[in-house]
């Protein structure tokens, strides 16, 4: 029988291809909502090098789609992979994921959106290119994520809400209507945020916590009701 990996390593243009950038619990995640996806025949998951190629190979979930580090990206994109996902997942430093998109631009890939098949996602919202919208995921109507973003597994982003640039709303986290969330900031597993409250840039909401008041840049708040601790 035809080796399926064999092609995946050798770059064939078999059919649209998607690599997942970076391993990891995130990427078992966007693995499983990929896999049988319409739009992808093949799936590729790259790490960021030796080493955590190595980790990669002993991850059961993962190893049959490695294909190499991120220093065979430029050659992949030559052979035809043409669209990449960032992967690695982010806890109120999105560092690391802006990197990764930064060099996967400059190669040439698209970031397009994926989206579990499970997730309600209104037609009247907009989504941005690289955002991951997990299982049963709610985006209404009205409401913007911007480029980047996790919308993750059981979360809600009620009407006319907007999500800046890689911000991570958590499991079961609830945004309700015109909440406003700045780049760089993550909500917690399980907040809720209240209707018309406005979250800054690169803040951290606890998990679990209730916000009821605006929430400045750059702090870490929790807490019901939330409050900034630092």
């Amino acid at each position: 029988m035809e080796n399926k990996l064999d092609h995946v390593k050798q770059g064939l243009n078999m059919g649209k291809g998607i690599l997942l950038i970076g391993g990891g619990g995130h990427c078992h995640s966007v693995l499983d909502s990929t896999c049988g996806h319409e739009n992808y025949e093949r799936i590729g998951v790259v790490a960021k090098d030796e080493a955590d190629y190595e980790e990669l190979l002993k991850d059961p979930l993962l190893a049959p789609y490695a294909i190499g580090t991120d220093a065979v990206l430029p050659d992949l994109y030559s052979k035809g992979w043409l669209d990449a996902f960032i992967t690695l997942g982010s806890v109120g430093n999105t560092a690391g994921r802006r990197k990764i998109c930064s060099a996967l631009l400059n190669i040439g890939f698209r970031l397009p959106a994926i989206t579990d098949k499970s997730a309600i996602i209104s037609s009247q919202s907009l989504i941005r290119d690289g955002v991951y919208i997990g299982k049963h995921a709610v985006v209404n109507a009205g409401s913007e994520i911007g480029c980047c973003s996790i919308i993750n597994t059981g979360a809600i982003v009620e009407h006319d809400c907007n999500l800046g640039s890689f911000c991570h709303a958590s499991p079961g986290a609830v945004l309700c209507g015109n909440v406003i969330i700045g780049d760089n900031s993550h909500i917690g597993a399980g907040a809720v945020v209240r209707q018309g409250i406005k979250i800054g840039k690169n803040t951290l909401i606890g998990a679990g916590s209730v916000v009821v008041k605006d929430i400045p840049d750059g702090v870490k708040a929790f807490g019901n009701p939330c409050r900034v601790v630092e």
